[in-house]
């Protein structure tokens, strides 16, 4: 997945020449929701995976022709994981998402929907295999981002989503969270200094 964001990244970096359309990159960290699995370890602190951990990276673009109102849609790639001696453990999805901003001078606030795809925890300790997968989620997010410049923003934000077990649909994990994200536009205007 995250070879096929790498790939699309020179055709958004044709359209952003002259256009409201501009490519994007944002990276974040997120944590909260429900515990999934705890990871013991002999000599270091014990790991928890919670259903809204993760590290994220997503691509997509900007719509941004009104100096008040941003648009953005992304697809990314969302991960945590964890190892011991004895095994391996991997909580990931894709998620998919629409987002509109409301832009004042270096701020924007804002927030949409996103779409989970394949959220999965699989792993392996000791012979014992785990194997957990879960529908495919809708959510939403609200967002906040400090904008120094036109080329990057950073901030906060929240997302709002609970993932339920595909063999089980009684079971479900709360995948909220709350996290930081950094967004780098290409192609947005650049300061001039003479």
């Amino acid at each position: 997945m995250l070879k096929k964001i790498i790939l699309t990244l020179p055709i958004l970096l044709t359209l952003s020449q002259a256009s409201p359309i501009k490519p994007l990159i944002q990276f974040g960290f997120s944590g909260g929701g429900d515990e999934l699995v705890t990871i013991e370890h002999d000599y270091e602190s014990d790991y928890t995976i919670d259903a809204g951990d993760g590290f994220y990276i997503e691509a997509g673009m900007s719509i941004n022709d009104n100096p008040y109102l941003e648009t953005q849609f992304l697809i990314g790639y969302k991960f945590d994981s964890d190892s011991a001696d004895n095994g391996s453990i991997d909580w990931s999805m894709v998620p998919i998402s629409a987002l509109g901003f409301f832009k004042i001078p270096k701020w924007k606030f804002g927030g949409g929907l996103t779409y989970h795809l394949n959220p999965e925890l699989k792993g392996d300790f000791g012979g014992d295999s785990i194997n957990d997968e879960f529908d495919n989620a809708l959510g939403g997010i609200a967002q906040i981002q400090y904008e120094p410049m036109p080329s990057f923003a950073i901030g906060v934000r929240a997302t709002f989503i609970e993932y339920t077990l595909k063999r089980d649909n009684t079971q479900t994990a709360d995948g909220s969270s709350i996290g930081v994200v950094a967004t780098i536009k290409f192609g947005a205007e650049r300061s001039r200094f003479r």
